[in-house]
């Protein structure tokens, strides 16, 4: 904790928001706020979409994946936040507003791990520009919007890629050996 007081984190993230205006916070905020609607909503549409053509269990085993991606890797982000209870940055510095709510601790940003959960595990899917792209840029735009609000450290957004890309990497390896849902 006293290592985090004195990193150029918090200058950073208190340059960004005295930079801001409220247009910008409102919409990093609405960006922010939709996590779940987006990590779940575009695989969930996916899986309506491909039950008019594909086999239902391939489908449904390519929902279960991206399902799960999320699932674990949310949940060793949140293990990891109870393991190391790190405050967050509005806490540590009265320059540093809260414009966003963060419950518990700061290491790892729960809601970057599971932007880019969702996203890295739609890339894996469906192999497809179109949607892999646009996904990346909304889960980079999560994850910067939870630093901009004021309630993670840019450590804790690397801290939750990398956690998404574990998890995902490996749910993959899994379902690649049980599974055929990875031919497209």
């Amino acid at each position: 904790m006293v290592l985090v007081k004195f990193l150029p984190q918090l200058d950073f993230i208190a340059a960004l928001q005295q930079a801001g205006n409220p247009t910008i916070t409102a919409t990093l905020q609405f960006i922010s706020d939709s996590i779940t609607f987006v990590s779940f909503g575009v695989p969930l549409a996916m899986l309506i979409w491909d039950e008019r053509g594909t086999s239902k269990r391939k489908s449904r085993l390519s929902f279960l994946y991206v399902g799960l991606s999320i699932g674990v890797a949310g949940l060793v982000s949140y293990l990891i936040k109870k393991t190391t209870s790190i405050p967050r940055p509005y806490e540590i510095d009265a320059r540093i507003t809260q414009w966003s709510v963060g419950g518990g601790y700061s290491f790892p940003s729960g809601h970057t791990t599971e932007a880019f959960a969702s996203a890295i595990a739609i890339i894996f899917l469906y192999r497809d520009q179109r949607l892999g792209i646009p996904m990346l840029l909304w889960a980079t735009t999560v994850a910067f919007s939870r630093i901009y609000l004021g309630v993670h450290y840019p450590f804790d957004i690397l801290g939750g890629i990398l956690i998404a890309l574990t998890v995902t990497f490996f749910m993959r390896s899994l379902f690649q050996q049980k599974t055929e849902i990875f031919n497209r």
